[in-house]
């Protein structure tokens, strides 16, 4: 008798665990659900910062040389080299 009492009393108290278990996960599920959505935005915003420090990067390399300094010169100032052919766009 005494033992069946344990026996009872063990699945009793395991059952009461796995459903306690369950009801964990379950209602933890839209938290994870929600952290998983704010890590994929942290990564996008991760990415978009890694894009914008190699541009600068780019920048920061060519910013002393001669060709970009022509660069600059001909797109921002309208220089142009001796023998360049010029044209006039007159719809502007």
């Amino acid at each position: 008798m005494k033992s069946n009492i344990r026996k009872r009393l063990i699945t009793l108290i395991s059952i009461a665990f796995i459903i306690y278990f369950i009801y964990v996960i379950f209602s933890q599920q839209p938290r994870i659900d929600m952290l998983m959505a704010e890590k994929q935005e942290v990564q996008e915003k991760i990415e978009e910062q890694d894009l914008i420090y190699n541009q600068l990067q780019y920048y920061f390399e060519i910013a002393g040389t001669d060709e970009y300094i022509e660069l600059i010169a001909r797109s921002r100032l309208g220089y142009v080299k001796p023998n360049d052919i010029v044209f006039i766009d007159l719809n502007k």
